[in-house]
């Protein structure tokens, strides 16, 4: 492997690495946030329910099952998964086209140009088929008839 190739493929791995590490510190910050908004809210509502009679009541209405049921950051959504898996399968797709019509032009690094744009290829191919399968059972599965708002 040329040395250039090594030093532009180790940055692309420091880089990628630290963006990821930094997403999933975010990512997981906010659904600790909303999670915990939503158990006050609940905790909230609960407290001003004094009677037990009143607070049967209200779990029997559609606000008070929504309200028993799992947090939002619980919820799964398809469609923000779906896409995101179509998202990586398409950048990851656009990189092995890339790497395959550079494999000529980089000197010396015909073979791991190959290799890497070829991996990247199927991978990203592997992606959208994923999200294309995904969309098809979920929507089987009737996953995209539920009206509620959903959050994730």
């Amino acid at each position: 492997m040329s040395e250039q190739l090594a030093i532009v493929l180790t940055m692309w791995g420091v880089f990628t690495g630290v963006g990821w590490v930094v997403w999933v510190i975010t990512t997981n910050l906010r659904k600790r946030r909303v999670a915990q908004t939503h158990a006050e809210m609940q905790a909230k509502l609960l407290d001003k329910l004094s009677a037990s009679q009143d607070l049967a009541e209200f779990l029997k209405t559609e606000a008070g099952r929504n309200l028993l049921e799992a947090t939002p950051a619980e919820k799964t959504n398809p469609f923000s998964k779906i896409l995101a898996s179509l998202q990586i399968g398409l950048v990851l797709l656009l990189l092995g086209i890339a790497l395959l019509s550079m494999a000529g032009v980089i000197r010396g690094a015909w073979d791991e140009m190959i290799v890497f744009g070829s991996i990247s290829l199927a991978v990203g191919i592997g992606f959208m088929t994923s999200a294309g399968i995904s969309y098809t059972l979920s929507k089987s599965w009737g996953l995209f008839d539920d009206k509620r708002p959903r959050q994730d």
